[in-house]
């Protein structure tokens, strides 16, 4: 067995280098309990001085005073839009609550009539518009999903141009047919029909059904209603359209002249009443045509004629309103 190799014995405190016949001064030995305690002896000077230099700091430079606190910016609730509307070809700049309905924006907050409110359920389609092209419920229709390029159609854009004349051949059917009665549901039945009247122009009766399926009129006034569309479908077809009503135009619908001087009227009471307001309005228009006769009122069963004297006399106005098929009494 090897014999195990053999160290010298070496004192620490001596040097492991050969002597150089110098002097060696002596090495201190420090454990590691001295290393600590002059450690923290150290870091103890450290912050009493710090500590010392930061209250001079303190004590030299007075504390400023606290800022005023900045009062926030009024927060805009999370359930508010702003959306660009196009209404009518009409821009409106808006914001609106998230769970605001069409009908709500328009009335409440831009003034527009345009749009009856019914039910406030989709059930009965007084407040129909076109969005797009299509028919939809003003009264659950969300606004803030509308600010997106949609074009929205009301009532009061489909006329051509002011005045009766103006009128769309829908809104004039309506009128001149009687296809009301408390005009609730008018402005949605001619929305509904407009948007079947832009796709089909000459819709079947059962087709016409279809497309106002969606729309109640509480006064009954159906069959009118139907025969509107008709008539309006066929105006627009081109065809010549005859109603049960005469139109009013501009000139006929200013106030009759205020009678001359000496003019005389006289209430007649007819033969035979006739059927409707609307049959009196006719003959009405018919007699100011007549010459002579200066007015004209009435009803259903009297009519009541302003004539020059100059030109007419009783007898004359009797004769005009026999020759009208009216006789009277």
């Amino acid at each position: 067995m090897a014999e195990g190799k053999q160290f010298p014995e070496t004192n620490p405190r001596e040097p492991s280098e050969p002597n150089s016949g110098k002097p060696q001064e002596a090495r201190p030995v420090i454990t590691r309990r001295d290393f600590l305690v002059r450690s923290n002896a150290g870091a103890v000077a450290v912050g009493v001085m710090t500590g010392a230099g930061f209250a001079a700091s303190l004590a030299q430079s007075p504390v400023a005073p606290p800022k005023a606190a900045t009062p926030a910016p009024a927060s805009v609730p999370v359930t508010t839009r702003r959306v660009a509307l196009n209404i009518d070809g009409k821009k409106y700049e808006v914001n609106v609550d998230v769970r605001e309905s069409l009908w709500e924006t328009m009335n409440y907050q831009l003034g527009l009539s345009n749009c009856n409110l019914g039910c406030d359920r989709a059930q009965c389609g007084a407040c129909t518009v076109l969005v797009d092209g299509k028919a939809v419920n003003g009264c659950t229709l969300l606004t803030a999903r509308q600010g997106r390029g949609q074009k929205i159609l009301t009532v009061a854009g489909i006329a051509n141009g002011p005045g009766p004349q103006g009128l769309h051949p829908l809104q004039r059917a309506f009128w001149l047919e009687g296809g009301f009665q408390c005009g609730i549901c008018t402005r949605g039945f001619v929305m509904s029909a407009y948007a079947l009247l832009q796709t089909n122009k000459n819709p079947t009766t059962a087709q016409i059904k279809e497309a106002l399926a969606g729309n109640i009129c509480r006064c009954g006034e159906y069959t009118k209603i139907l025969s509107a569309v008709k008539k309006a479908a066929a105006e627009l077809r081109g065809e010549k359209v005859s109603y049960t009503a005469p139109l009013l135009t501009a000139a006929a619908a200013q106030p009759s002249p205020a009678p001359t001087a000496g003019a005389v009227s006289k209430q007649f009471e007819f033969v035979t009443a006739l059927g409707t307001i609307e049959q009196f309005d006719e003959l009405s228009l018919e007699l100011k045509q007549r010459p002579g006769i200066i007015g004209v009122s009435g009803s259903e069963r009297t009519i009541t004629p302003v004539w020059d004297p100059t030109r007419l006399d009783e007898t004359g106005v009797r004769r005009i309103l026999a020759e009208t098929g009216h006789p009277v009494r």
